[in-house]
């Protein structure tokens, strides 16, 4: 569904409990078209602010999109049956805005698809390299080593339908760009401040550390970090019946 004023562009499908399912950066909705989600949950998969069919309003970042996520959610309210405490899934950026959404309102349980919430501030020179002319050859260095064993047939797919815009890009990566450890270290904190009650579940086809799930259980106590069967950042895509299965399995 196109967005009307500032709503994010959206798609409602299925029937069940409602799930929001959130994309990486640079990618959209139809990310999630693959995975079958709806087999099981009415899944509410939107377009982030700067991405896919959404305006294009600044500011671009992950706080400002867990209040669109919010207020969409408020906005279909007689649409969504009274059931307006979702399940939510995110991937890569998506598994960040899903974490700060569960710590901020009513959430029923997370799954997080490879996205480490372990972040310090990036170098000068990667700064430098995100807002200069070389921006676009960067970011396709940053991801050509995430597709891991991914189908090269879906490695072309992905390169051909994500959006390399600068101004979004650095937007929400501005945390990480422009603050200072201390910011972002209590950013961090207050992003993984979540109710004990809320499932969370974290699935990894790259390797987050080690010692990750012992980090991860200190801030989410009761968290569950897992390794996917095939070793890639997109392991919903890589096996989304799997990764369906899975979903349900830890939400019910």
């Amino acid at each position: 569904m196109a967005p009307h004023n500032n709503q994010l562009a959206h798609d409602l499908d299925g029937t069940g409990p409602l799930l929001v399912a959130v994309h990486g950066i640079t990618e959209n909705r139809s990310f999630w078209n693959p995975v079958h989600l709806q087999q099981h949950f009415r899944v509410l998969s939107v377009d982030l602010r700067g991405h896919g069919d959404s305006p294009r309003t600044r500011p671009y970042g992950i706080d400002e999109s867990v209040e669109d996520i919010h207020q969409l959610i408020e906005s279909l309210g007689k649409d969504l049956a009274g059931d307006q405490c979702p399940f939510i899934v995110g991937h890569s950026l998506g598994g960040v805005i899903a974490t700060a959404y569960a710590a901020r309102y009513p959430t029923r349980g997370v799954v997080n698809v490879d996205q480490s919430l372990r972040v310090g501030p990036l170098p000068a020179e990667i700064a430098a390299a995100v807002r200069g002319e070389g921006f676009a050859d960067f970011v396709r260095t940053v991801f050509a080593p995430l597709y891991g064993e991914l189908d090269p047939a879906l490695v072309a797919d992905i390169e051909r339908r994500r959006t390399l815009d600068q101004e979004v890009f650095n937007g929400f990566w501005a945390p990480l760009l422009d603050w200072d450890a201390d910011t972002l270290a209590a950013w961090s904190r207050r992003t993984t401040s979540l109710p004990p009650d809320v499932p969370y579940l974290s699935l990894h086809g790259t390797d987050p550390g080690g010692d990750y799930a012992d980090w991860l259980t200190d801030r989410i106590p009761g968290a569950v970090a897992e390794q996917t069967p095939t070793r890639t950042h997109y392991p919903h895509l890589a096996q989304p019946e799997w990764f369906t299965s899975r979903v349900h399995q830890f939400f019910s």
